[in-house]
C-alpha cells in the first residue's frame, strides 16, 4: 500500500515520535516537544490532548519559570492498561506487564497436548485476566507465541509436533472464548521481539535471533520490523541444506539443519561416540542407562573438558557456522543473539563459530547470548500484543 500523502499515516508517526520522546524525556512540556521534534505546537496539542483523554500519558505539575506561565509537565503512564503474553512450549508460561513490559504477575506449568492444551491455554489466560483485573485497569489484548510456523493474520499454528496441535485456529479460538484481541505467532519471531525491546538487540534495527533447542529456528528483526517473509516461514533456519549431500532427499519432522545440530542431533553424536568405546565422563553419569543421555549433559561435559563431548560440540559449532554464515551474507544484521533451551551453553558455541568465520565473511555480525534467556518468548508475546493493540504506544513496530 501507498503511503506517500497520507494524512492518517503522517498522525500516526507524529502520535508515536511524541510518546516516544515523552517517554524517554518525561517529565517534559508541550513548547520542549514541538521544538525538539519539529512539530507545530497545534499538532502537539491535538495530539497530547488525545493522550491524556486515553490516559497513556498524564500531567505531573508545572517547571518553575523564570517569567510568564509555568509550563505543564507530560509523563508517559505505563499504567494505562495491562497486557497478557503466553509462550506455550514444554511448559506453558503466561504474563500480565504493563505498557513499560514490567511483569507483574507470572503463571507456569506444563503444558499438555492435543485438545487438552488448548483448553489449558483458555483457562490460564482467564486465570490471568481475573488477576489483571484486580489492578483495576483495561486489559488491551493477549499475544501467544507457539512453536510452530503461524499463519499470523488468521492467527493459524500450523504444526506444533511438540503439542501435537495440527492447522489449529488458535486466535478464532482464543477471541471466541475469552473475548478479548488475540494475536498468535511463532515462538522464535517472539523471542527476536522479545530481544530487540527489552533485550541484546534494544540497540540496534537490524538483528537476528538463533533459537537452540529440539529445533533450530531464526526470528528476523530488519529495519526495526519483524520478518516474516511471503509464506510466513522466513528464519526457518532448521531446513538449511548445510552441504551437497543432503540435496535430494526428504526430511520428516524436523530439518536438515535442526536434525544434525539440533538436541537430537547433540546426543545422536554423542551415543555414537559411547558405541564406540570411547571414554568418557558421559559414561559415569549414565552407567548402562544410555537412553536417558541429553543434550544438556553432552554439553556440560564439554564445559568440564570432556574430550568426546568437546569434538561433539566442534561438530555443532561447524554446522552453526555455515547457517551464520548464510544469514550474514543474505541479511547482513548488526547482531546475532543466541537463545533457546539451550541458551546457557550458547557462549561455547559463539567462541568456536566466530572462529571459523573469521576472515571468510564481508563482515561478521557481533555475536551475543540472550539477556533475557527464558522470558524473551514471553517478553516478545507482550510486545507483540502491544504493537498490535496501539500502534501508537511504541515508535518500533510490527510488519505484516
Amino acid at each position: 500500500m501507498n503511503h506517500i500523502g497520507d494524512g492518517s499515516l503522517l498522525r500516526k508517526v507524529n502520535r508515536s515520535a511524541i510518546l516516544e520522546l515523552i517517554r524517554e524525556q518525561g517529565p517534559i512540556s508541550r513548547s520542549e516537544i514541538a521544538r525538539l521534534l519539529h512539530i507545530s505546537p497545534a499538532t502537539v496539542t491535538r495530539i497530547v490532548t488525545e493522550l491524556l483523554q486515553k490516559q497513556i500519558i498524564r500531567e505531573r505539575g508545572a517547571r518553575l519559570a523564570p517569567f510568564g506561565r509555568r509550563p505543564i509537565l507530560l509523563e508517559f503512564n505505563p499504567r494505562a492498561s495491562l497486557i497478557i503474553g503466553v509462550y506455550v512450549h514444554r511448559n506453558m508460561t503466561g504474563a500480565i506487564s504493563d505498557l513499560n513490559g514490567e511483569i507483574l504477575n507470572r503463571i507456569a506449568q506444563p503444558a499438555e497436548p492435543g485438545e487438552a492444551g488448548i483448553q489449558q491455554l483458555i483457562a490460564l489466560v482467564r486465570t490471568l485476566y481475573e488477576m489483571a483485573r484486580a489492578y483495576g485497569l483495561p486489559v488491551r489484548g493477549v499475544g501467544i507465541g507457539a512453536p510452530s510456523i503461524v499463519h499470523y493474520r488468521e492467527g493459524v499454528v500450523a504444526w506444533a509436533p511438540s503439542l501435537g496441535w495440527r492447522n489449529v485456529p488458535l486466535k478464532a479460538l482464543l477471541e471466541e472464548a475469552l473475548g478479548l484481541p488475540v494475536f498468535v505467532e511463532n515462538e522464535v519471531n517472539l523471542i527476536a521481539l522479545g530481544e530487540s525491546w527489552r533485550g541484546a538487540g534494544c540497540d540496534v534495527d537490524n538483528l537476528v535471533c538463533i533459537s537452540l533447542g529440539a529445533g533450530i529456528g531464526a526470528g528476523i528483526v530488519l529495519s526495526g520490523f519483524l520478518y516474516r517473509g511471503a509464506h510466513c516461514a522466513a528464519g526457518e533456519i532448521g531446513y538449511l541444506l548445510p552441504g551437497t549431500q543432503y540435496l535430494g532427499q526428504p526430511y520428516e519432522g524436523f530439518g536438515c539443519l535442526e536434525g544434525l545440530a539440533g538436541s537430537g542431533g547433540i546426543v545422536r553424536r554423542a551415543q555414537e561416540k559411547l558405541a564406540a568405546g570411547h571414554s568418557s565422563i558421559l559414561r559415569e553419569w549414565l552407567g548402562s542407562h544410555d537412553a536417558q543421555l541429553t543434550a544438556e549433559m553432552v554439553l556440560l561435559a564439554a564445559r568440564k573438558g570432556d574430550a568426546w563431548a568437546l569434538q561433539v560440540v566442534d561438530e555443532i559449532a561447524d554446522y552453526l557456522a555455515l547457517a551464520v554464515a548464510s544469514l550474514s551474507c543474505v541479511l547482513d544484521p548488526h547482531r546475532i543473539i543466541f537463545s533457546g533451551d539451550l541458551v546457557e551453553f550458547a557462549d561455547m558455541f559463539i567462541k568456536r563459530i566466530a572462529m571459523r568465520l573469521n576472515g571468510a565473511l564481508p563482515s561478521i555480525p557481533e555475536l551475543v547470548v540472550s539477556q533475557l534467556g527464558t522470558d524473551a518468548a514471553v517478553l516478545g508475546a507482550l510486545a507483540m500484543a502491544l504493537f498490535e493493540t496501539d500502534e501508537g504506544v511504541f515508535v518500533q513496530k510490527v510488519q505484516a
